[in-house]
């Protein structure tokens, strides 16, 4: 059998014994066709050729052609499907060793996240403006949030135990690392009207519903809706 033969043979598997959907197969083709026509043009007629080294040398090549780069992501995917192609081939007894099994994709690159801007800021804390018991809520985890930093995890898990002298605020990170962050008086207004107004009504609603320390269904809290 040709290398393009048994890369057939894999993409009937996928889609028959594997029942995966066609664009899912039509992606493994076109990766596929990818890596056959590369091989051929090394002289690798028979996939008992391929050695790790061959793999490897493949994802090098994919990673440095100028014609059209492939991004960490692309390299990965590709990758996957090269590595279940020859798993593929030594469940069948085809080859006596999976060539891609010990070869890792490329690190995947570190992005930070996109802040927004001030202006998205007001409008977002504008949008809690209002006597509302939830809107007192909202504004108050969003106000503790903008002074402090906090991630979401970390907000919707304070007690009030943590906002210290009113102008202080304990906050609990990873690993039950605490900090003590200052309030703004923004923050401050903002809490104090939410623990004096709203939280006792919003913490007596709905019986034993799970909700979180702000009072709200958990399912439905605005800390983890907007994270």
């Amino acid at each position: 059998m040709t290398v393009a033969a048994d890369a057939d043979a894999f993409l009937r598997h996928v889609a028959i014994e594997r029942g995966l959907s066609a664009n899912t197969v039509a992606a493994y083709r076109r990766d596929l066709t990818v890596y056959t026509v590369w091989l051929a043009e090394e002289g690798v007629g028979d996939v008992r050729e391929v050695l790790p080294a061959t793999v490897s040398t493949y994802l090098a090549h994919l990673a440095s052609r100028e014609e059209s780069p492939l991004t960490a992501t692309s390299l990965a995917r590709m990758l996957s499907t090269v590595r279940g192609f020859h798993r593929f081939l030594l469940e069948e007894g085809r080859v006596q060793v999976d060539a891609a099994r010990d070869i890792r994709p490329p690190k995947q690159p570190s992005t930070l996240p996109k802040a927004i801007s001030v202006d998205q800021v007001a409008a977002l804390l504008a949008a809690t403006d209002g006597d509302e018991l939830d809107h007192l809520r909202d504004k108050a985890l969003l106000e503790l949030m903008y002074a402090t930093g906090a991630r979401v995890s970390e907000a919707v898990g304070l007690n009030v135990d943590d906002v210290i002298d009113t102008d202080v605020v304990r906050l609990t990170g990873k690993g039950a690392k605490q900090r003590i962050v200052p309030l703004g008086s923004y923050a401050q207004a903002a809490v104090a009207a939410y623990l004096v107004r709203a939280r006792p009504v919003l913490s007596a609603r709905g019986g034993r519903r799970p909700r979180c320390s702000w009072g709200c269904a958990a399912h439905a809290c605005p800390g983890r809706t907007s994270g």
